[in-house]
């Protein structure tokens, strides 16, 4: 998907190839101004080139009249670069504009706007035909925001407001930001790939006007609020479609590609520009759809109060009321939608209702309290930043652990910890319930379907609720989720994986929890969720191995032949697999030190799940270079071997084993030794005891019993 900025270019260069070459020439004429002719293929490319020059653009633009200059300068400070040529023709009468029409005009003939027209339309000869069969209020154009950006420091003919008396030590109330980018994750699971529809006039069916506001959570009063919201889920739906979220079926009055961001600034600012958009929502009315061929106020009469608000000098506040004068007196259609009740102070209920509600909450204004309530506004760091050029704010600080999972498969999620990334994995895999200072989702098998059919895989799942959570996924939860992805998923095979391998399990535990890695192989090897390469910066390592070569002797047996000690550096990933089915783990060893340990138990269920006793006996040859120890093979053959004989004996112990060789060489002794245990050892029956003690005394070897 191409960047905002690529898709801009590939608008422009769509529309001025829509064009005659008799409509291009007279655009390279304004713009470029040439001395000599451009060959027809290159009018294009030129007409471009210029349109991303800054330094002509600026002077284009000062050759501009002042009204052409303001809708570029609107166009600038709203970072909205695409609008209905009604709705710039409302604020320029605001503005105190009588030129109609003309300013349009000139910035189309000139290049520095464009007709927002299909990419197969027919090839455009000139500008009026097409305004003409648009309709001048419903047709739409749009311009680079290279150049809009240009006009941002044009100043506007806006009052200059008055401030407002405010209480010593009245602390200004800030809103979070974070309402509207919760409200439309909401909305994306109302939609749960059944858009909206609406007539040609914008209007919801009645099925789906029910199903928007019968939802608990948009139902719900923002957490943080001054004023009522009416028709919150309404505003949120049409706000989801004015940025680009494909929640209403059909084309969406702003296609611009979406770049995911993990910036709640950038995302708010998104927002902010996409407000002039929103046409069937109203600050007191709520849900409000215009006539026909009639034209929405909001859009027009919101930016205005906004653009107001911008021309006060960072440290002054001001009443609502200032506003609403203005626009009482310049705006052409505003206050003849306003009720008879709000009419009689002006409509200031209507700007109220405007900057303490949505604005507000999207903490783009600020506000003021006494002991009446909310008395003065103004524009917060960020308003600041999207329509007066300030600094941008830093974003809020950073709680990454900020989930609770209970064993209930209930998520409670902390509003400080939120971001909007966080927010966009949260919406895949859990089913939101309510929003508030801790905001409540759900685990459900539908959205855990979902999830796996967006992409997600049941370690990645496990991976996010672990690397922002206070602490790892209950057992009960993790075997919930996987009960509920075996139904749809059985295997995960990769093409190519990287393992990590840690030297205890706590260091695996800590890993998933930072979101080095998302799952278990073993218990000390840990794999991404999609077999890629960990972010090795977070990793401090202290060797590599290749998992596919043969296996290496990497094991030494103690001399009680049953203790397996593990040469770390040496072992690889099919040791860690095939180690803990023959022995079991010695407990308690410090960090490094990897022993296992031999018992009956664990070789005879080895040989109960199939492995032969060649195979043991293999298996330690590759990794000792000796075969299974004696104590194994007692182990193994215990139950095998015939019974043992149990019998007394008479055993004589003879000093030197060069005797014991002897009497077992001369004919006369060897006849009454009866076996030989060792070397010094041997075995006489009891019968003969007397008359081998004589043939020893005859050789002068003497014969002590116990006593």
């Amino acid at each position: 998907m191409p960047t905002a900025a690529e898709y801009w270019i590939e608008r422009t260069t769509q529309a001025i190839d829509g064009y005659t070459e008799t409509l291009r020439r007279q655009v390279v004429a304004t713009l470029l101004k040439p001395r000599t002719p451009i060959p027809v293929e290159e009018l294009t490319a030129r007409i471009l080139g210029t349109l991303t020059n800054a330094p002509v653009i600026d002077r284009r633009l000062r050759e501009l009249s002042p009204s052409s200059r303001w809708i570029l300068t609107v166009m600038g400070r709203t970072r909205q670069p695409r609008w209905t040529v009604g709705q710039l023709l409302t604020i320029l009468a605001s503005l105190g504009s009588t030129d109609g029409l003309t300013p349009i005009r000139a910035l189309f003939e000139c290049g520095l706007l464009c007709p927002d027209r299909p990419a197969n339309a027919e090839e455009l000869p000139a500008f009026e035909p097409w305004l003409a069969s648009s309709g001048i209020l419903e047709a739409k154009l749009f311009a680079l925001p290279g150049v809009t950006a240009r006009a941002r420091g044009e100043e506007l003919p806006l009052p200059e407001l008055a401030a407002v008396e405010t209480e010593p030590g009245a602390t200004p109330r800030v809103a979070d930001g974070l309402e509207w980018p919760l409200r439309l994750a909401v909305v994306e699971q109302v939609v749960a790939g059944v858009p909206f529809r609406t007539t040609q006039s914008n209007a919801l069916f009645k099925r789906d006007l029910q199903r928007i506001e019968s939802n608990e959570i948009l139902s719900q009063t923002p957490s943080d609020h001054l004023v009522p919201i009416r028709d919150g889920g309404i505003l949120a739906l049409f706000w989801a479609a004015a940025v680009g979220r494909p929640v209403i079926e059909g084309d969406t009055p702003n296609d611009t590609p979406r770049e995911t961001s993990h910036s709640l600034i950038e995302t708010l600012m998104e927002l902010a520009a996409a407000l002039p958009h929103v046409e069937v929502w109203d600050p007191l009315k709520g849900y409000s759809v215009p006539d026909f061929n009639g034209l929405s106020p909001f859009p027009s009469s919101a930016t205005l109060a906004l653009l107001m608000l911008g021309t006060v000098p960072e440290e002054r506040w001001v009443a609502p009321s200032e506003i609403a004068e203005w626009l009482w007196a310049h705006h052409p259609a505003w206050s003849g939608t306003l009720s008879p009740e709000v009419q009689k102070n002006r409509g200031t209920e209507w700007v109220e209702a405007l900057l303490l509600g949505p604005c507000y909450t999207l903490r783009l204004v600020e506000a003021l309290q006494n002991s009446e309530g909310p008395a003065a506004v103004r524009l917060s760091d960020l308003g600041r930043h999207l329509l007066c050029n300030g600094p941008k704010p830093p974003e809020p600080p950073s709680f990454p652990q900020s989930l609770l999972v209970q064993p209930n498969a209930e998520l409670l999620a902390y509003r400080q910890g939120l971001n909007p990334s966080l927010i966009g994995k949260l919406t895949r895999i859990a089913k939101w319930k309510s929003l508030g200072p801790a905001c409540m989702l759900e685990l459900t098998p539908e959205q855990t379907y979902a999830g796996l059919e967006s992409g997600l895989t049941l370690a990645g799942i496990i991976q996010t609720l672990n690397q922002h959570g206070s602490r790892p996924v209950p057992p009960a939860v993790v075997d919930l989720l996987q009960r509920w992805a075996n139904k749809r998923d059985r295997i995960s095979v990769y093409a190519s994986a990287t393992l990590v391998e840690f030297q205890s399990s706590a260091d695996l535990d800590s890993a998933i929890s930072r979101g080095v890695v998302a799952a278990r192989v073993t218990d000390r090897i840990g794999i991404c969720s999609d077999g890629a390469d960990p972010d090795y910066r977070a990793l401090r390592l202290i060797g590599n191995r290749d998992y596919e070569s043969q296996p290496s002797r990497c094991i030494t047996v103690a001399d009680d032949g049953v203790t397996l000690t593990v040469d770390t550096g040496q072992s690889d990933l099919l040791l860690e697999a095939e180690i803990g089915r023959l022995s079991e783990p010695v407990l308690g060893d410090p960090a490094g030190l990897r022993r296992f340990r031999l018992t009956p138990e664990s070789l005879r269920k080895a040989a109960a799940h199939g492995w032969k006793h060649s195979e043991i006996d293999d298996w330690f040859t590759q990794r000792t270079g000796e075969g299974l120890p004696a104590a194994g093979q007692l182990f193994l053959e215990g139950p095998n071997l015939p019974a043992s004989r149990i019998s007394k004996r008479l055993v004589v112990q003879v000093p030197e084993e060069e005797i014991a060789d002897g009497l077992m060489q001369w004919p006369t002794t060897r006849e009454f030794v009866e076996e030989r245990l060792g070397p010094t050892a041997l075995v006489i029956q009891e019968s003969n005891l007397p008359r081998f003690a004589e043939v020893l005394a005859e050789l002068g070897v003497k014969l002590l019993g116990d006593e």
